[in-house]
């Protein structure tokens, strides 16, 4: 088996713009025809597909509210510190 193209070189160019649905369909289309073909290319942008998603589910899950109040706690006790210092 041949190591990855100069054609996957040009795919992974765009993948970022690719994957935030920022391409015209032409574009999307030769990225997608690529990869249906491209045992180098196929699987590194399932595998960036599904990052994306996790982190874009990640994103929007609100902190849970015991994490919340030790984050406020802290950030006070860094603001005491800071202002204790600071006299």
């Amino acid at each position: 088996m041949s190591g990855p193209s100069s054609d996957c070189a040009a795919i992974l160019t765009n993948i970022s713009s690719y994957l935030d649905g920022e391409l015209d369909a032409t574009a999307c289309a030769a990225i997608e025809a690529h990869c249906a073909t491209c045992p180098h290319c196929a699987p590194l942008v399932q595998g960036l597909r599904r990052t994306v998603g996790l982190c874009r589910e990640a994103g929007s899950a609100p902190l849970p509210e015991e994490v919340r109040a030790r984050a406020r706690d802290r950030v006070r006790r860094l603001l005491d510190e800071r202002t204790r210092s600071d006299s």
